[in-house]
């Protein structure tokens, strides 16, 4: 059973990136309620954009649904991971698991460095794995040359 992840410079970024997005965020949602000086650039911000009923509650909305963003690449950075074991390859994400046996594996197709996994029949969804951000993409794509044709080459 082979298990590739994101590449640990991606995750890092993105880890940073989600952090420093919260961060942010809640800062701006915490303004409300903090003492500023009359002249902080936040201060000003907030003023000037919460002025309207409307974009009172708008504006911490939108903050809150920016920090669920933040929170749900992090959970991503860690959930995602592609698998590929003896009789399948599954692909697990934030929401969904998708597992694919090798019989229902019709072949896969590589376009722009995203592989998509094509099946046999209509009822299953085919897989699409961006390679860019895999650790070790090149040992996948060689698992899977090894048990299935590459469709672009067979013009399908």
């Amino acid at each position: 059973m082979n298990v590739y992840r994101i590449s640990g410079r991606l995750r890092v970024f993105i880890v940073l990136f989600s952090i420093l997005h919260i961060l942010i965020f809640v800062s701006f949602l915490l303004t409300p309620f903090i003492t500023l000086p009359e002249d902080s650039p936040i201060l000003r911000f907030y003023c000037t954009c919460c002025t309207s009923t409307y974009l009172y509650y708008l504006i911490p909305l939108l903050f809150l649904c920016s920090i669920t963003i933040g929170i749900l690449l992090l959970v991503s950075v860690f959930k995602r991971r592609i698998i590929f074991t003896n009789d399948s390859i599954i692909s697990k994400d934030i929401f969904t698991t998708r597992r694919l046996r090798f019989s229902e594996v019709k072949g896969f197709i590589i376009k722009r460095s995203v592989l998509y996994v094509v099946t046999n029949s209509q009822n299953k969804k085919r897989i699409v794995i961006n390679l860019r951000s895999l650790d070790r993409s090149d040992n996948l794509v060689r698992n899977l040359e090894m048990r299935f044709a590459n469709l672009k080459y067979l013009n399908v």
